[in-house]
């Protein structure tokens, strides 16, 4: 349990109830020193809320995490059984796009802690409304100015009190009312919490004496003269004035880049002499120059070296593979820092005086004096001063034989955060302060993270090395010292003369402040000129959000944000400000725009601000505001102002692996109730075939349509197969003409020996032109001398049927048969006994015989002549019996078929029943055809559709708005549910025939039996979307696009679905016009055999989204997605018509075999159209003409200098590596996974052609268009060539699981960066069962190098096992 959660439960003050009875009253700011215990109040306030018959929340505000989780506690040990949750960052907050998330986990809670922000962003959209919190508590409340979140939650508080609503009541916490020095602080706090400040006056001498203040003295540092900077300082100063700012890797960057965005920058960069390399190497020198004065040349020399080694040290384990910006600048920061001659200091140890500054010398002379039971925080400024001083100290002799040191610097998003030059510190959390909290630890230095609110019960000495900052700095910091005898030591110069008494600290704080504002002021001068007008929020009155001027900046970075993620793409909002002259006062104004990401709609690309300004600030927070509420307006933004890209994933519904359905449906009921009640029957001829000779032939009526049965197969037994038939046409007869039903006596001839049969009407009325009597042929014939008639079964004691084989003299010997029954054991042995072949006990005969017995000369069985009889009627009779049951099942099957046509699918009108059969059939029932291919197929032609439908309706979303809308309506969730709602599900085929529990179905056992008994059963989920699927497929092959239509608006009608021609029509007539390509973009046409009526559609499928900041041109990226689909289809209409048919799982590899980013980018460099280069010849002058490979890739528009360069490495990479991929695809046995891996062809490269295949699509509406395009770039040629040879295309990664999964064995794989001599080197180690089997190197990326190990394992165990075999053979 929490140290906090075990203290007992805390008892109030006489100030604390007065402070507490007053917030009752009205709203209040407790001001009270640090330890008085403020916190207490609140408890009180939220306990009397919480007694209230409310729902209403409670909310306590902190302004950090550490505060937060602390405040928490408290209040979790104080509250008992009300929930509470504490609401941070770490939840995800970010992602709660809809109001049911919120009301989800803010059901029955009554209490939530937080920091300022997220309550301020679940106000502001509306997901959590003013009205329904009943107290809001504002810890630390003297933060509360300006713009802090807390001002902007009370400005939505302020809009609810105007209109008269009900409003919470508002309690705030403080130890510092006024952060300034400038008194009207308190009433300004005061107006923005609507509340006012209050301190206990009834019970204040109680207040003094429960706070143990703690003593204040300053300590003087006497002045030294200045000593000169060390030689490393001066080494780097001179390497940074050396620099030539046109050589910086980011100069560079932005003048290859040529875009309006780069150049903008660049002369911005240039005006400021400004790189992220210069800042960081000018930063290092400053903290230096800190640390000479602060700590002294010792302090100096040591940050200098340990940052410097550092940085160098984390680039050679930096993980980032692919060569960003960021690491090329790296690499020349460090290039810069190895030419600097460091000096390694010297042990700590050897110091002396000279070496050390007077303040550490002070800081020192400070802890050897303090007691032994001190526990102290240093406060510092710099965060780089912690780890150097903590270095220090724990160095000091005199200091680490009493003290054990810790640190603690802010921790907000710390750990994420990129590592810069002189960053020292380790990234530790709260780790340092929770053991300075339990005394691990009793010296702690600190930034003024530690300041606020932290609660740290046991210090007893605070040494401010560097004087706070301002008077609400001083009073948080003189807070953490609480124990009794308490001190709080200022480290001041000797020239300061602030030591006397409070009210001079207090003076030289004010002034300390005043002199920062001084600066702050000259800086945001500009900014106040501005005289910000009233502009109106952006409000939406459904469900309340609002975003304001303030926000917009935010919010609209975190849209962009929340768009695709594309290599080589920066989807940041970029502002360009335009200075404006001529006015009256001198002071040019400023008017800016923003671009938004080219995948955005054009109309939101590119928003100007609507007023002139003075301060940039202000003019970049007016074009956000405008851009937001143009994407508000072009739908890309919800209700609650959140990125629509949250609700549509939202929208995907969740499913569990299975659900309760209904039972399957029984059509013999009904066919039962229409036995007794129609006189119109349907007879059809039923034909037992061996091969062309007909066994047996019955005429077999139902009193309902009869379907036509596909001829399906009978295994009698392991080497007998035979078929049946219906007749083609059926035929109509009354009733009352229908001949006497034979279907009792045949089953009886067959199962009559099992269990009884009744001479009852049975479901399926079967006659013959013979009689057919009900028992009246079985064994009625005596057997006394002869040999018997093959024609007719041969009948032991028990009635048991067995097939006549030969007539034996005598009882054969033992090991002439297999067995004889138990009856027959002591009959006599030198009568005639038959040799017979026993009835199948099997009565599913639709499915092989498995491990029958092997012939081996014997008889089956034998019995004496005297306890057999004869049947009198011909066995095939009894054969016909025999297989009935399996008539009945697959009638009962094409039956529940037909009523799913009848009763869901009539507005789609099969043709094929056998297709619904097969759509409905589940691999688990085991019928002859299963779901699993069509469900293949369906899938393809459900995603094109889906795909074409979102692009129609949703013409402003970018692609990764479409695919998440695509994958909502084609995911298993809504496709199952589909199932459900239009009762698909009682219709799905999953249980196995096997005909164990088979009785004869009896008219009047049915009409008897409860319609309401039936149970409902459980299905997988994912079988219930599965057959809509396979449905789909099914009505793709029964009548083409129509019927998939018509299938698509049954399952899934909240979709608007399209045809081809009219998707066609729909999203050409949205391009706009363009006649004549650019010439240099000719050849494209010819090179993929298409002419564009509209050549605009050709340059968007050329434009990778980096092209043109600013200009009117979409980007790839729609006709992308929608290529994709289309290619996924192709494929698949070239894999379904092979013979044999393949596999659903075959086609599932082949298809990703085909259409994989590595593949598609290596045939895309293989494409390439010829141009003519004309060169003259140095001998006569004649012309030359020889021709040049333009590789289809060269044709994408881009403006990125990464994507230059990455398609530059791929093209070394493929000519070193092409020659190797291409004859292993056409002449190896396996795929080239692992060689194509590491070709690393960027993921553009494929994109551009699924664009390309997109593009025909929209300018021509043709499949077969798009179909030339796959066969033109070889994916088809390809295609073949695997069919044909059986070239194996699972991936290694399955391959070798599959392999060692065998054994039952698991593969584990191990990557990591070796270096040596300076060379990075990817490295990836196979194991299987923990057991090394081999170690590969050279990987270009962590995927790449894992399936080349995969792949090396694979065929290393393959030869192990083949040798062992030679050994075992040989």
């Amino acid at each position: 349990m929490d140290s906090v959660e075990e203290k007992s439960v805390m008892h109030a003050r006489a100030y604390q109830v007065e402070m507490f009875e007053l917030s009752l009253k009205q709203n209040i700011i407790v001001a009270m020193d640090t330890g008085s215990g403020k916190t207490h109040v609140a408890v009180l306030r939220i306990q009397a809320e919480l007694n209230k018959d409310s729902d209403k929340i409670a909310w306590f505000l902190a302004p950090t995490l550490a505060l937060c989780e602390q405040q928490y506690r408290v209040l979790k040990s104080q509250l008992g059984a009300p929930q509470i949750k504490l609401l941070s960052g770490a939840d995800n907050v970010d992602t709660w796009s809809d109001n049911r998330i919120w009301n989800d986990y803010l059901r029955d809670v009554r209490v939530v802690v937080s920091p300022y922000q997220i309550l301020l962003d679940a106000i502001t959209h509306a997901f959590v409304h003013i009205g329904r919190l009943g107290l809001i508590v504002f810890d630390e409340a003297h933060n509360c100015v300006g713009k802090h979140p807390g001002s902007k939650i009370m400005e939505r508080y302020r809009v609810q009190k105007c209109n008269g609503l009900a409003c919470p009541a508002i309690l705030g916490l403080t130890a510092s009312p006024i952060m300034r020095s400038n008194l009207d602080g308190i009433e300004k706090i005061e107006q923005t919490l609507d509340a006012v400040c209050k301190s206990p006056t009834l019970h204040r001498e109680e207040l003094v004496a429960a706070v143990k203040r703690p003593t204040l003295s300053c300590v003087t540092v006497p002045e030294r003269g200045s000593h000169p900077f060390i030689d490393s300082m001066a080494n780097l100063a001179a390497a940074f004035r050396s620099l030539n700012i046109y050589e910086d890797p980011y100069i560079l960057h932005l003048q290859n880049s040529r875009t309006t965005k780069s150049a903008y920058k660049l002369k911005r960069a240039l005006e400021k002499r400004e790189t992220p390399a210069l800042k960081q190497i000018q930063s290092l020198y400053r903290k230096g120059a800190e640390m000479h004065q602060q700590l002294g040349l010792w302090g100096s020399e040591y940050f200098i070296y340990r940052a410097i080694t550092h940085f160098i040290e984390s680039n050679d384990q930096d993980l980032t593979w692919f060569e960003t910006q960021a690491a090329v600048e790296k690499q020349y920061i460090i290039t810069i820092l190895q030419k600097i001659r460091v000096k390694i200091p010297r042990p700590f140890k050897d110091t002396d005086r000279l070496d050390l500054s007077e303040k550490f010398i002070a800081l020192v002379k400070e802890l050897d004096s303090a007691p032994d039971n001190t526990r102290c925080i240093i406060f510092v400024i710099e965060t780089a001063t912690v780890a150097v001083l903590a270095q220090m100290l724990s160095a000091t002799a005199s200091v680490s034989c009493r003290f054990q040191v810790g640190t603690m610097i802010g921790t907000s998003n710390f750990a994420a955060r990129k590592r810069e030059l002189g960053d020292l510190n380790q990234t530790k959390g709260n780790s340092d302060l929770e053991d300075f909290r339990t005394g691990k630890l009793n010296l702690l230095i600190a930034t003024s993270i530690a300041e606020e609110g932290i609660d740290v019960p046991a210090c007893n000495l605070v040494i401010c090395f560097n004087p706070p900052s301002n008077v609400k700095s001083f009073i948080q910091r003189r807070g953490r010292a609480r124990m009794e005898n308490s001190k709080i030591i200022l480290l001041v110069d000797e020239s300061n003369d602030q030591h006397d008494t409070w009210m001079a600290l207090e003076d030289m704080m004010k002034k300390r402040y005043e002199d920062d504002m001084r600066v702050a002021h000259e800086l945001a001068a500009l900014e106040e000129l501005d005289t910000i007008p009233e502009i109106a929020p952006l409000r939406i009155t459904s469900t309340g959000a609002q975003l304001d001027f303030d926000q917009a900046k935010s919010h609209l970075e975190h849209f962009c944000q929340k768009l695709t993620y594309r290599q080589h793409v920066d989807h940041r909002p970029f502002y360009i400000a335009e200075e404006i002259d001529g006015f009256a006062d001198g002071i040019p104004r400023i008017k800016a725009t923003v671009h938004l990401p080219s995948s955005l709609p054009q109309a939101v690309r590119r928003v100007q601000g609507l007023r002139q300004w003075y301060s940039e600030k202000n003019a970049f927070k007016d074009a956000a505001f405008q851009a937001f509420k143009a994407v508000y307006e072009a739908g890309l933004v919800n209700d609650n102002l959140m990125p629509l890209i949250d609700d549509i994933l939202e929208g995907i519904e969740s499913r569990s692996p299975v659900m309760q359905v209904n039972a399957l449906w029984n059509p013999w009921q009904r066919v039962a109730q229409q036995w007794q009640e129609s006189n119109d029957c349907v007879q059809r001829e039923l034909v037992l075939k061996d091969g062309n000779r007909v066994m047996a032939k019955f005429e077999a009526s139902l009193p309902c349509g009869f379907p036509r049965l596909s001829p399906f197969t009978i295994f009698w037994d392991a080497t007998n197969t035979w078929t049946v038939e219906t007749s083609e046409q059926s035929g109509h007869i009354k009733a009352g003409a229908l001949g006497g039903d034979q279907s009792a006596a045949l089953i009886d001839l067959a199962y009559g020996h099992r269990w009884p049969v009744e001479d009852s009407a049975h479901i399926l009325h079967l006659q013959s032109t013979e009689n057919i009597a009900f028992r009246q042929y079985i064994g009625n014939r005596a057997l006394e001398h002869g040999v018997p008639d093959p024609r007719f079964l041969i009948r032991g004691t028990n009635w048991k049927p067995h097939i006549f084989l030969e007539l034996l003299p005598s009882k054969p010997p033992k090991e002439m048969v297999k067995s004889i029954e138990k009856e027959a054991r002591d009959e006599p042995e030198d009568v005639p006994w038959l040799g017979l072949k026993g009835w199948p006990r099997r009565q599913d005969l639709l499915h092989p015989v498995i491990d029958s017995p092997v012939p081996d000369g014997r008889y089956p069985c034998a019995l004496p002549l005297s306890q057999c009889t004869l049947d009198t009627i011909d066995h095939t009779k009894s054969y016909f019996g025999a297989i009935i049951p399996s008539i009945v099942h697959i009638l009962e099957i094409h039956l529940t078929a037909e009523e799913l046509c009848r009763a869901v699918l009539g507005g789609i009108e099969f043709s094929d029943i056998s297709l619904v059969v097969t759509a409905i059939s589940s691999r688990a029932a085991k019928e002859s055809t299963d779901y699993e291919r069509l469900e293949f197929l369906g899938d393809s032609v459900l995603k094109t559709l889906a795909s074409l439908s979102v692009m129609i309706q949703y013409p402003n979303y970018p692609e990764g708005y479409l695919s998440a809308m695509k994958d909502r309506i084609v995911s298993n969730s809504r496709l199952c549910r589909a199932s459900v709602d239009v009762g698909l599900d009682r219709f799905i085929l999953t249980k196995a025939f096997t005909g164990v529990k088979w009785r004869p179905i009896y008219i009047k056992d049915i009409l008897s039996r409860d319609k309401n008994l039936l149970a409902g059963r459980e299905l997988s989920t994912k079988t219930l979307a599965d057959v809509v699927e396979s449905l789909i497929g099914a009505a793709y092959i029964d009548g083409g696009i129509p019927k998939v239509l018509a299938c698509l608006r049954l399952f899934i009608p909240e979709v608007e679905w399209h045809d081809f021609e009219d998707a066609h029509v729909i999203l050409a007539s949205r391009k706009d016009a363009m006649a004549q390509l650019t010439s240099a973009h000719e050849p494209v046409e010819k090179l993929i055999g298409h002419t564009f009526e509209n050549k605009a559609i050709l340059m968007e499928s050329l434009t990778h989204s980096s092209w043109g900041l600013g200009t009117s041109d979409a980007c790839m990226e729609r006709l992308e997605f929608l290529g994709d689909s289309i290619l996924d289809s192709i494929v698949v209409a070239a894999l379904w018509p092979h013979e044999p048919n393949l596999t659903n799982n075959e086609m599932h590899l082949l298809k990703t075999a085909c259409v994989n980013a590595d593949l598609l980018g290596f045939l895309v460099m293989e494409w390439f159209s010829t141009q003519d280069v004309t060169e003259i010849s140095p001998v006569d002058r004649t012309t030359i003409i020889t021709q040049k490979e333009v590789p289809l890739w060269k044709y994408m528009r881009h403006m990125s200098s990464q994507v230059a360069r990455s398609q530059q490495k791929a093209e070394e990479r493929h000519g070193q590596e092409r020659e190797g991929i291409l004859f292993l695809m056409a002449h190896g046995t396996e795929y080239p996974w692992a060689q194509l891996a590491h070709m690393d062809i960027p993921k553009f490269f494929s994109d551009m052609f699924e664009s390309l295949i997109g593009a025909v699509w929209v300018d021509s509406g043709s499949m077969d268009k798009c179909q030339e395009i796959v066969e033109r770039v070889g994916i088809l040629p390809y295609l073949r060539r695997i069919l044909s040879d059986h070239v194996k295309v699972a991936h290694p990664k399955n391959k070798l699981s599959e392999l060692v999964g065998k054994e039952d064995k698991r593969v584990k794989y191990e990557t990591e960066v070796c270096i040596e001599a300076g060379i990075k080197d990817l490295r990836c180690r196979v194991f299987v069962a923990e057991q090394f089997i081999v170690e590969v190197g050279g990987g270009v990326n962590p995927v790449e190098i894992v399936t080349r190990a995969a792949d090396e394992a694979y065929h290393l165990l393959l030869d192990r096992a083949s040798n062992l075999d030679d050994e075992m053979t040989g």
